[in-house]
């Protein structure tokens, strides 16, 4: 039986609920995601006493969380409670979490810096596949910053400033000053000159988390017009980054507000969280920065997973993210696995033929796990569901290339051609040679799945030879495979135009 979880993250500018299902084998989905934009380190008194109307309202809020929950059946010893910056460095913060835990029944844990860094790291680390760089979590108070290496976090330090902080104490919020905005970039510098660890590498990957990051992500789809609004594996260049970061700080708080892409309540406080950014960047000089949709929350249920059922195995992100889909949608795994045994054999053997390498094997065997998962929609017409699932989910570990590529392949299994207008829509997406290599593959899978037509399996191993201006492939099977053996035989013509040779399967 599968259960779900409530999430509350109690930040210092926003109080949010996220509710996942968790099956038994550990895989997850998103179920409800709920924010309400609150400011817990705004307008504290003196600096360090939580404001009563804040704390009032924050209860008010989490009330309200606990309903949600109790209407999907999560008891509250099912809903974890964290707290971070505001809350941390708030004197009266014992209090305020002894208000919170009596009006609602939930307890609520007060992360340190160091888990709050731990989280952002398991976040980021498990759901893309990047093994060395640079984590920047930029919260309301604080900001975590994780250097890791292999897999693993090898410094970290968290700095008491974030964007609502940089806003309060530094800039303000409507027309900023450029010399408070320099001090700014200053003083975070400042906090960071014993940090040799962040300056021991140069052009590593910075992957960001966080609202200001996320804002700035879609900020920067708007302005290049990308056609997938999909914040998770998202490349900014650095230049595109300080493009951005200007123009914003030279704008007032109203202009900032008809920004495309930037939401209107984080409008007075972005250019407090780039400013961080701007700082970190000119420390640590990054190639590139990736935009992480995964979290802090992400992070604390990853672990929550992780302690609670031994089933769960984090071995990679695109393992694991592939593991999630096929179960999540009911794919029927033997059937997929089978059809994706066969496509890889003929991808290894007539490697003389496409000439391609391990990424693109990993395209065909994604493509050939989830082809059928456009089936959880309707039959009729499954392979362009396939796609627009594919293309939709939040497939970890790789690219959104890679996505766009494994989404076209499925799509193209059947022997329905598939009519979408793919390749002009997401042309900014594809790379020179991208429609050759869909093509190719394409034929891999479509034959795969004429091999195992029946669903049986009977088709137990293929044996290929490329002889002149022909390739045969021998079927070793157990039972009857006329009908695969037919049916496969009926891509010949498509064969010879994507590869030139004639197609004789046996």
């Amino acid at each position: 039986m599968s259960k779900k979880i409530g999430i509350i993250d109690l930040g210092s500018n926003s109080v949010r609920l996220v509710i996942f299902e968790i099956l038994p084998s550990g895989t997850f989905r998103l179920v409800d995601d709920i924010k309400e934009t609150i400011r817990l380190s705004e307008n504290m008194i003196d600096g360090r006493l939580l404001n009563d109307i804040a704390m009032h309202k924050t209860v008010k809020t989490v009330k309200l969380y606990r309903k949600l929950c109790n209407s999907y059946g999560i008891p509250c010893n099912r809903i974890i409670g964290v707290a971070t910056a505001a809350v941390r460095k708030a004197e009266n913060r014992d209090q305020f979490l002894k208000l919170l835990t009596g009006a609602t029944d939930i307890n609520f844990r007060l992360l340190s810096g160091e888990e709050e860094a731990f989280y952002a790291f398991k976040a980021a680390t498990y759901s893309l596949n990047i093994h060395e760089g640079i984590i920047v979590d930029i919260g309301g108070g604080s900001t975590e910053i994780i250097f890791f290496k292999d897999n693993s976090m090898i410094n970290s330090i968290s700095i008491p400033v974030g964007a609502v902080v940089a806003t309060e104490n530094f800039i303000g919020k409507d027309v900023i000053n450029q010399e408070n905005l320099s001090r700014l970039e200053d003083s975070i510098c400042e906090m960071l000159k014993d940090q040799d660890w962040l300056r021991q590498e140069k052009n590593k990957t910075l992957i960001g988390l966080g609202g200001t990051i996320r804002n700035l992500g879609k900020i920067h789809r708007n302005r290049i017009e990308y056609p997938i609004n999909y914040t998770h594996n998202y490349e900014i260049p650095i230049e595109d980054f300080n493009s951005i970061y200007n123009d914003l700080a030279n704008m007032d708080l109203k202009s900032r507000k008809k920004v495309k892409g930037l939401s209107s309540k984080r409008a007075d406080i972005i250019v407090g969280g780039l400013a961080i950014l701007k700082a970190i960047i000119s420390v640590c000089s990054p190639s590139r920065i990736l935009t992480s949709g995964f979290g802090l929350r992400e992070g604390i249920l990853f672990d929550y997973i992780s302690k609670t059922n031994p089933r769960a195995k984090f071995t990679d992100a695109l393992s694991f993210s592939l593991k999630s889909f096929m179960e999540l949608y009911g794919v029927r795994k033997n059937h997929a696995k089978h059809v994706c045994f066969l496509a890889l054999s003929l991808f290894d053997q007539l490697k003389y033929l496409h000439n391609y390498g391990e990424d693109a094997r990993k395209l065909l065997e994604v493509a050939s796990l989830l082809h059928d998962i456009g089936i959880s929609i309707s039959y009729y017409e499954h392979h362009r569901h396939s796609f627009y699932i594919i293309l939709n989910s939040r497939l970890a570990g790789f690219t959104h290339r890679e996505t766009l590529l494994a989404a076209a392949i499925a799509a193209s299994h059947s022997d329905e051609d598939f009519k979408e207008d793919w390749q002009t829509r997401y042309e900014k997406i594809l790379l020179p040679g991208d429609i050759e290599l869909w093509k190719k593959l394409s034929v891999f899978l479509k034959l795969a799945e004429c091999l195992d037509r029946s669903e049986m399996s009977v088709i137990k191993a293929l044996e290929c030879q490329i002889l002149g201006d022909t390739v045969k492939i021998r079927t070793i099977r157990e039972g009857d495979a006329e009908l695969e053996i037919s049916l496969a035989n009926e891509h010949s013509n498509t064969f010879r135009k994507v590869f030139g040779k004639f197609l004789v399967v046996t």
